[in-house]
């Protein structure tokens, strides 16, 4: 199934503006508030506006302790992990560096199922594109050719929060996908169930004090659109862009990288040099060779639906 239809082309286009966006509104937002202190804030307002959504259609969240472990599971590794390293990273790299670490969420998938044993069968084209993917990534990141590196630290903090991601994936394939209940009220509990566990977490990755917190309108403003817009609102059209077109509404991931780069550059006056675009570049060919062309009907049963994770966006994004 494909994209068509102005609706869907409309939502792609929103999508692709908000989480690619969410690097920059996050680099504007730490100016003023701790990682840990925004990750709280930023799933709270998610939480917010998905209950608001359920309680007017009249959608009830689940009930089942099962299914309220498994979400738990999901928000630390699809939400609060992710979302507090890459808070982290974003303070030391530019924001568009951040979107390309993200870009590599389906490579980490697909090598997280394969390490499961989720997989039966690698294509060639399969693990080329993890090749080709991990080569961007050095190229990116400076590894290759010498010339000036990314700081180690918080690159090394991206890609593991684009691994959680990628785990996450793999865990809700394997233990949410056939769970009976509607997908915006997984959403919700699952991020009801992030900024729970962000609050516990908050005395080890929150300040000691309140004297670093500095809430600007450029702060408060950033903060409001990373909660209520690149993690609520997306969130909801995404699960709509899912129902209505399938598998894909997983293109949105390819565009993330551009959109964080033009913004970063317009916005943040960030630069963007040949390297970076050429392996940006290398790993979106990368993701796209992990990605097609999907098994038939009669291959399925060699490679299970836990490659198709990918085809879901980010964890928090159902």
């Amino acid at each position: 199934m494909g994209i068509t239809g102005r609706a869907a082309f409309v939502r792609l286009a929103v999508l692709a503006a908000l989480w690619g966006s969410s690097f920059l509104w996050a680099a504007i937002a730490l100016r003023g508030l701790p990682p840990g202190v925004l990750t709280v804030v930023r799933l709270a307002i998610g939480s917010a506006l998905l209950l608001a959504v359920c309680r007017i259609r009249s959608i009830r969240l689940p009930n089942e302790p099962r299914v309220w472990v498994h979400l738990a599971v999901v928000a630390a590794i699809g939400n609060v992990i992710p979302l507090l390293l890459f808070a982290y990273a974003v303070r030391s790299i530019d924001s568009h560096v951040g979107g390309m670490l993200n870009a590599t969420t389906p490579l980490w998938t697909l090598a997280i199922g394969v390490c499961c044993g989720g997989v039966g069968k690698i294509r060639g084209r399969y693990l080329g594109g993890l090749l080709a993917g991990l080569l961007g990534t050095l190229l990116v990141v400076g590894a290759w050719p010498p010339g000036e590196r990314l700081p180690a630290v918080p690159t090394m903090l991206g890609l593991i929060a684009a691994a959680s991601y990628g785990a996450s994936y793999v865990y809700i394939d394997r233990y949410m996908a056939r769970v009976d209940r509607p997908p915006i009220a997984l959403a919700a509990g699952q991020l009801v169930a992030g900024t729970a566990l962000a609050l516990i977490a908050l005395p080890v990755t929150g300040p000691h004090s309140l004297d670093g917190v500095r809430l600007g309108p450029d702060v408060i403003v950033a903060t409001i659109a990373l909660g209520a817009f690149c993690t609520g609102l997306a969130t909801v059209l995404n699960i709509r862009q899912v129902a209505e077109v399938g598998p894909a509404a997983s293109v949105v991931l390819y565009l993330l990288p551009i959109v964080a780069a033009v913004l970063g550059w317009l916005v943040l006056g960030e630069k963007i040099t040949p390297i970076t675009m050429v392996g940006t570049a290398i790993v979106l060919v990368g993701v796209a060779l992990t990605r097609a062309p999907r098994p038939s009907a009669s291959e399925r049963t060699e490679i299970p639906s836990n490659t198709g994770s990918v085809d879901r966006g980010e964890s928090s994004r159902w």
